[in-house]
């Protein structure tokens, strides 16, 4: 499961938002026989309000229970600085319920990560760099395989503008 944080929608990305989203990664697609759905028909009603945040994240720990789930939060350096300590609590709240985490974040965020106390039971920390060759090759080959061809220019600027990136970190 993964949550990926954009600069471009830091106004939806609220604690709140990222909590439903895991709870709609884990029930998603809605076709498999999951025994832990049930829970989540039960205790959420269509025609009621949406339902708190804190019920949000009961159902999804509840249904975390009954498989092994490993959530990624990704750009976390993205987070709009007023839901960054609400982010902070959620991730808290799943390692409390022994869910794995893992984030990548640039390096301007790492001293905040290292003030939360679970941050000191964290197995690693470290620097990630990209070898430019290995990301430049792979933003080609995704970009021919994914979308009708683009000018080979334009494509090299993509690839120059994405591979001059700083190295990234990840908490396990």
């Amino acid at each position: 499961m993964y949550y990926y944080f954009d600069l471009k929608k830091t106004k939806t990305q609220t604690a709140y938002n990222i909590a439903c989203s895991f709870l709609k990664q884990i029930a998603w697609p809605p076709e498999k026989d999951r025994t832990y759905l049930k829970a989540i028909y039960e205790n959420i009603k269509i025609s009621a309000d949406r339902p708190s945040q804190d019920t949000i994240i009961k159902l999804f720990i509840q249904c975390a229970k009954s498989i092994n789930i490993r959530i990624l939060f990704d750009a976390l350096d993205e987070c709009r600085d007023d839901e960054l300590g609400k982010v902070f609590q959620l991730i808290e709240r799943f390692r409390e319920a022994n869910v794995g985490i893992s984030i990548t974040t640039r390096p301007h965020i790492v001293d905040l990560i290292r003030k939360q106390k679970w941050s000191a039971d964290a197995a690693y920390m470290e620097n990630i760099e990209a070898n430019k060759a290995d990301t430049g090759e792979y933003l080609r080959r995704e970009m021919k395989s994914h979308r009708e061809p683009i000018d080979a220019e334009f494509m090299n600027d993509i690839v120059c503008t994405i591979g001059n990136g700083e190295g990234m970190y990840r908490l396990y």
